[in-house]
């Protein structure tokens, strides 16, 4: 099962800190496991606060985005992710998830927010949700996670508070349609 460029949705009964009522963005998958960005957790950070501790807000008439800086997940929590579209010019580090999403961990994209150079649509999490080979997978058959196709507007256009939401209408689920349990056969 591939799961690049798909949510993970969580159940309702999946309790944990980072991912009760989360909606995941898979970056990569593969043998070695996955990773990916929690988009429903805002931290208090605005990406604009984030490029001025940066040093990125100069002298110059910049204009940085208020959009929350996103608790990304539990692992390397003092890393920064940006997942954007795609640019004119790539950025350092950065990994094609799509053909129109990249993940960038270099801060040449923030230093392009606020110019013509910047991608036209990002998110900015500190952190990342890792899974070892064979991991997700388990969690899948414990029934803790739905798997949706990704899209962009729930990434960049939906707000954090609503990912959750939203992304169960992917599957044509409606809050009120959820059973905290689940049958095996």
């Amino acid at each position: 099962m591939e799961l690049q460029n798909h949510f993970l949705i969580a159940m309702p009964h999946l309790e944990d800190e980072y991912f009760n009522r989360s909606v995941v963005y898979i970056c990569e998958h593969n043998e070695q496991g996955a990773m990916g960005l929690v988009l429903t957790r805002p931290t208090d950070l605005s990406i604009a606060e984030l490029c001025a501790k940066m040093n990125f807000m100069m002298a110059d008439q910049r204009r940085y985005p208020n959009e929350l800086v996103l608790a990304g997940g539990p692992v390397n929590l003092e890393r920064g992710f940006i997942l954007h579209t795609a640019t004119a010019r790539p950025f350092q580090h950065s990994y094609k998830v799509t053909d129109n999403l990249f993940l960038t961990t270099s801060a040449d994209v923030i230093d392009s927010f606020g110019t013509p150079l910047a991608p036209q649509h990002y998110l900015v999490a500190l952190g990342c949700a890792s899974w070892s080979p064979e991991q997700l997978e388990k969690e899948i058959a414990n029934n803790d996670w739905l798997i949706a196709p990704a899209n962009e507007r729930i990434l960049f256009d939906v707000p954090c508070e609503q990912r959750w939401l939203e992304a169960n209408l992917l599957l044509g689920i409606h809050n009120h349609n959820f059973a905290y349990q689940a049958g095996h056969c």
